[in-house]
């Protein structure tokens, strides 16, 4: 049985979870006029208890990835109060920025790849996952334009010229990051459309538990300042990047919505470009 009981033996699907029979009493219930009380609370409780099964993992790669950026930060507070402010505020704003469009532009890909998975046309989700990766790339070359000239944006808001420097060092620092970002947006959605997050949330603390180890190397062992911290973040993200990626190409629970590149993702661009837009405009 593959993760989260996505699929079964020669690729047939299972269930999500074992809750068929569970699934169909619960319906009978809810028809009934009126529910019991009884009948109530424990179709609530059911329902909570299948939610969290789904939910925790998902929780923890969202809080583990977003503290990657956290971790760097306070080693980065151990270099002066200056390289903190130019760092916070990169953070805060150009860095919240780009991953607020990305994020939003992902969303697309969970909606359209579990529309793909719920049709059973399973070799259409890796197309998608494709175009979007396109779509993505393309926005990061957009938004590094925004990183490499973040100094003269920080000083149009205000900010000091010490700050305004110090702070365009540590974006440059995280252009990396932000190609490894477009690419795992995409990927995350395309396993999370499979219900497939368990393995997401390990490689997600393996990689913070590794990042945490060599930003301490980083910063304390080897002198390397802020430019060094940033450039950490930025290969940890790509050892996320990396990981995820190998296991959508040699795990077996995608064999049937992963079968290589397509030059199919080049097609229909732009009606999906439309939706990834709206997507990211909601979410922003």
């Amino acid at each position: 049985m593959a993760e989260n009981g996505v699929r079964g033996e020669r690729g047939s699907l299972a269930p999500l979870l074992d809750i068929d029979e569970s699934s169909r009493v619960s319906e009978e219930l809810l028809e009934w006029e009126p529910v019991p009380c009884n009948a109530r609370w424990r179709l609530a409780v059911w329902e909570s208890k299948n939610l969290w099964r789904l939910s925790w993992a998902s929780i923890v790669i969202q809080l583990f990835n977003f503290m990657l950026s956290l971790v760097t930060q306070m080693f980065v507070g151990h270099l002066g109060s200056l390289d903190l402010a130019g760092a916070s505020i990169i953070n805060v704003g150009v860095q919240g920025l780009a991953f607020g469009i990305m994020l939003g532009m992902a969303s697309a890909v969970q909606t359209v790849c579990g529309q793909a998975f719920g049709a059973k046309k399973y070799r259409a989700m890796g197309v998608i996952c494709q175009r979007a990766l396109v779509l993505h790339l393309v926005a990061a070359v957009l938004l590094g334009f925004l990183y490499w000239f973040s100094g003269p944006l920080l000083r149009a808001i205000g900010q000091s010229d010490s700050i305004a420097k110090v702070g365009q060092l540590y974006a440059r620092g995280l252009l990396p990051q932000l190609i490894a970002f477009a690419l795992y947006c995409p990927m995350q959605r395309f396993l999370q459309a499979q219900n497939i997050v368990n393995p997401m949330a390990y490689i997600a603390v393996g990689v913070l538990l590794f990042h945490i180890l060599i930003s301490w190397l980083a910063v304390f062992v080897l002198n390397f300042g802020l430019l060094g911290a940033s450039l950490t973040l930025s290969f940890s993200w790509w050892v996320l990047v990396v990981v995820t990626w190998s296991y959508i190409i040699f795990s077996p629970s995608c064999k049937e919505t992963w079968t290589g590149l397509s030059m199919k993702a080049f097609r229909g661009l732009w009606p999906y470009f439309k939706l990834t837009i709206s997507s990211a405009i909601m979410l922003v």
